[in-house]
């Protein structure tokens, strides 16, 4: 993987040899040198920081899927030691990513699009503060070099190094071999008067030095590495590659159509940019990858030598999604190995190319020897088209791969992250590796310190949602008490003499029951007090209790015999759990009375089904209704250590109206389990 240099040394020196790499760079060097040779098991993870991006502005022309830079380089710009990152006219201050807006020229917005196709980082007049490199294909017609001045608020001055028709990108590498980069234009197509041009980087004004090799594979998308094995770099391109000479400068150099790269499905669009050069299959030959940039298809380009005659045979990676404009290489997984790095553009061409609307993606591969194994860094399916409805809003996150990527390790902690530049804004992914193992390094809460959790499996049925298998209906009830539908079913018109509860045939000691519960309606109004905290009235100046009328309906749990205490279900506003008896005893303390005030109204509206949990230990009761604690270990003074649990009857006809009366028991109970404790 290539590195931006920087070129610490205040003084210009002679280039060959005198470029003195920042010593971040040797730390990154290192790292890749003494990373494990073996393969890490999981995934590494990284995690997506947006640092700016378009505002969905329709009405002034900017939306959420751009006009913005798609490209950005990535530069210590003010030598603090920190990577900062620029793009286009912006350039954003490591750590916080401070924006400093148009620090330079160039990249000029043109509707929908950026006039900037490329850029990176370098000291082109090795003044110790690094520089940036750029084209573009619209009004700049070619490259130009931005001097960093040293200082936050002063506009970098252009210098044009290349002229173009119809100019596609740059890239950089050290051509020539003489210790520094150089720079590899490309052209989307060949135009009378150009061709394959690289420019040679020098020690002094004008900088550069331009040479053409020749005018084969002048088309989009170029790349270098050096094919033969000869240690010198070759250029490769769509349609063949370019053999070095001995020396770089002697011109023509020779074109070898190898092979011809050709998108998948028999579609149009060229190659992308850059091509990347990388021994795939590890048998000592390098091999070439290359991405359709505007149609569908990643492929790799075996190269096989037998009998000293040399081809390629093509591999296809991907075949079925669109648009690998851009390629970098870099170790995401720590490995020691390259990975491929890509991602589709959004809406090239405003949306005009091959497979523009279907879902963007940014993919890493482990190579692996040839497999590429794809892993996902982002993936979004564009649900935001105002002609189809509009019915979601513009999306915020889109994660667009432009035209030039970036890989390095913004945070210092040794792990290479991945710079992202879009139409639809500007992100850093960060590498945070490998999840800790074993897996349970971050332990999980323990159940019991969840106060909605029950130890469902030690529960016993207590009602079988078939019949009263194990309860006691009221002698001369008539049906009233009855199962509809797999619950408990009460009209509050039970015909029995005295106790018209319902009652289990089992008495029970200290136990934790679940019950769901629900009135089915209300039958009128009844003046309700306002029950205070303490357990008493609400009364005006006074001393007269203050009611309201409130739709009423009236049942509750009894918890061990008739005389064992009762939690009330009702439509009062203090609520379910209230524990009547206590409450109303004025020869309690005000402590024992107030504990029996639900501490919160948890009640769901009638209709709609309540979940309650009672805890009973001799005589402390806790009670849980809706995930709430309403009752909080509320003594019972009194009750017995063992009874039947009993659902209540209340109200029923009232004789004057023949309707029922306001505070009826129109309930229904179902899932009732128990646990003996």
């Amino acid at each position: 993987m290539k590195f931006d240099k920087i070129d610490t040394n205040n003084n210009r020196k002679a280039k060959k040899g005198s470029v003195i790499m920042k010593s971040y760079c040797y730390v990154l060097i290192l790292l890749f040198a003494i990373a494990p040779l073996v393969s890490q098991a999981g995934e590494p993870i990284l995690i997506p920081l947006k640092i700016d991006g378009p505002v969905h502005d329709p009405a002034n022309h900017t939306y959420w899927f751009g006009p913005f830079c798609e490209c950005s380089s990535v530069l210590d710009v003010d030598n603090d030691g920190d990577l900062d990152i620029a793009s286009g006219r912006n350039w954003y201050e490591a750590p916080e990513w401070t924006k400093h807006a148009n620090f330079r020229d160039g990249a000029e917005t043109n509707g929908p699009e950026t006039d900037d196709n490329s850029e990176f980082a370098m000291d082109v007049n090795f003044d110790g503060w690094t520089d940036i490199v750029s084209s573009g294909w619209m009004f700049l017609k070619g490259a130009f070099w931005f001097e960093n001045p040293g200082k936050k608020d002063t506009v970098w001055k252009s210098r044009r190094i290349h002229f173009a028709l119809n100019m596609e990108g740059i890239i950089h590498g050290d051509i020539d071999g003489d210790g520094d980069d150089d720079i590899l234009c490309n052209h989307w197509s060949l135009v009378k008067g150009q061709g394959m041009t690289w420019l040679e980087h020098i020690d002094k004004e004008p900088w550069f030095v331009e040479h053409v090799v020749g005018t084969q594979g002048d088309v989009h998308g170029n790349g270098l590495g050096d094919i033969n094995g000869d240690g010198r770099m070759d250029i490769v391109t769509p349609e063949g590659w370019y053999e070095q000479p001995r020396r770089a400068t002697d011109t023509p150099w020779k074109f070898h159509a190898d092979y011809r790269f050709e998108p998948a499905k028999g579609r149009g669009g060229g190659a992308s940019h850059p091509i990347v050069v990388h021994d795939v299959d590890e048998d000592g030959l390098n091999d070439i990858i290359i991405g359709s940039s505007h149609a569908y298809g990643l492929a790799w380009f075996e190269q096989v030598v037998n009998g000293g005659k040399r081809s390629f045979k093509t591999h296809w990676a991907e075949t079925e999604f669109s648009q690998f404009h851009t390629l970098a290489l870099g170790d995401l997984n720590g490995d020691g190995k390259a990975d491929l790095i890509t991602g589709k553009r959004l809406f090239a061409h405003h949306g005009a190319d091959i497979g523009a609307f279907e879902p963007l993606y940014a993919f890493w591969y482990d190579i692996d020897g040839g497999k590429f194994e794809r892993h996902v860094l982002s993936f979004n399916h564009l649900p935001y088209y105002p002609d189809e409805g509009g019915i979601n809003p513009p999306p915020n996150y889109i994660v667009s791969v432009g035209m030039k990527l970036n890989i390095a390790d913004m945070d210092k902690n040794g792990k290479q992250d991945v710079i992202i530049a879009g139409k639809g804004g500007l992100y850093v992914f960060y590498n945070n590796g490998f999840p800790p193992t074993p897996r349970n390094a971050h332990k999980l809460p323990a159940h019991e310190s969840y106060p909605t959790w029950r130890n469902w499996p030690e529960y016993e049925v207590l009602f079988n949602t078939k019949d009263f298998t194990g309860w006691k209906v009221p002698d001369g009830d008539n049906g009233h008490w009855k199962v509809i539908d797999g619950v408990i079913d009460y009209d509050a018109m039970s015909e029995a003499r005295g106790n018209k509860n319902l009652w289990t045939e089992e008495s029970f000691e200290d136990y934790a029951m679940h019950v769901e519960w629900r009135f089915k309606q209300t039958s009128g109004l009844y003046p309700m007090p306002t029950i205070l905290p303490d357990g008493s009235y609400k009364t005006d100046p006074s001393g007269n209790q203050i009611t309201t009328p409130t739709p009423n309906a009236d049942s509750g749990i009894l918890l061990r015999g008739n005389t064992g205490g009762q939690a009330n279900l009702w439509c009062w506003p203090i609520g379910s759990g209230e524990l009547w008896s206590v409450r109303n005893n004025k020869d309690l303390t005000p402590e024992i009375r107030a504990a029996a005030v639900p501490k919160v109204r948890a009640d769901n509206p009638v209709g709609q089904w309540n979940s309650m949990d009672i805890t009973l230990v001799g005589d402390r009761v806790t009670i849980m209704l809706n995930g709430k604690i309403v009752i909080d270990n509320a003594q019972i003074p009194g009750i017995e250590e063992e009874g039947p649990i009993g659902l209540q009857h209340h109200g029923g006809i009232d004789p004057k109206t023949g309707k029922h009366g306001p505070a009826s028991s129109l309930i229904q109970f179902r899932n009732i389990w128990i646990k003996r404790l």
